[in-house]
């Protein structure tokens, strides 16, 4: 069996993972993630760069992963194909939350008008397992698998209100906040504030704070047993709604789907 470089050994012995971690498996999946909306098309480089892996390694994972039709290239750069979904599939469809709540994200999207969505916690990030978008196509109107920071989004403030005070001050401890634009807070006792406002209030809302021209809410999703397990949320542009009237106009919307999907989500 070939040997591990000193340098990635390192890594494994720090990380703790063990002697059964399959390196190369997870450098393909390191692979795989490099490639983003933003990012459709790279070269070996751009990947090799974005990972932070060793070029030969990179060229053997896009070569794996076009010899399986998960990518494909024009000889200088490489994109995913549609097959790629099928790992996705394979989570859509053993996960009941997504076969159950994408149904509410049409219900909420045709009631209010708004790109609608429902998310997971993922880490940092919240991940989108349903949508439904309304009118023109924009960033409101999310990808299923789409990734968006936990701290500056309604639905990630949503699902982080149903923490613990311990686990919500262990998360924050390990949170590297970003600007991502005028409006994005940054400062973790502010944050922590907010989060505690949301959990009181039972709805989180943010201004502008992930893309200008935005706002958006967002409500806890709980399974039976009243566990949170995301969170549901309608994303308005500025000019169609304030603050003030993105609360009165959709929260209820949002609580009574919420509540009905709780029986259903085991």
């Amino acid at each position: 069996m070939a040997r591990l470089r000193e340098q990635d050994a390192k890594k494994r012995a720090a990380s703790g993972y063990g002697p059964d971690f399959l390196e190369a498996f997870a450098r393909g999946l390191r692979v795989i993630g490099a490639f983003s909306r933003e990012k459709k098309h790279l070269t070996l480089s751009d990947v090799a760069r974005a990972t932070d892996l060793p070029k030969p390694s990179v060229r053997r994972a896009l070569y794996t992963l076009t010899c399986l039709g998960l990518a494909e290239s024009d000889g200088r750069s490489f994109r995913l194909t549609p097959r790629i979904m099928e790992l996705a599939s394979a989570y859509l469809g053993s996960n009941m939350i997504s076969t159950v709540v994408q149904p509410a994200c049409e219900r909420l999207a045709e009631r209010t008008e708004q790109s609608c969505f429902a998310a997971v916690l993922d880490g940092h990030d919240i991940m989108v397992i349903a949508h439904s978008s309304h009118g023109r196509p924009d960033v409101l109107a999310p990808t299923i698998g789409l990734r968006r920071p936990a701290f500056n989004t309604a639905a990630g403030r949503a699902i982080l209100s149903q923490l613990s005070d311990e686990a919500l001050d262990a998360w924050l401890d390990k949170l590297e906040p970003k600007l991502e634009t005028n409006f994005t807070q940054t400062d973790k006792k502010a944050l922590r504030a907010e989060i505690l406002r949301a959990r009181k209030q039972g709805h989180a809302i943010t201004a502008q704070e992930w893309r200008r021209g935005y706002h958006a809410a967002a409500v806890p999703l709980r399974r039976y047993d009243g566990v949170a397990i995301g969170a549901l949320c309608v994303a308005v542009w500025v000019e169609d709604s304030s603050m003030g009237s993105l609360a009165e106009r959709h929260v209820g919307a949002l609580n009574e789907e919420a509540a009905a999907l709780e029986a259903q989500l085991l």
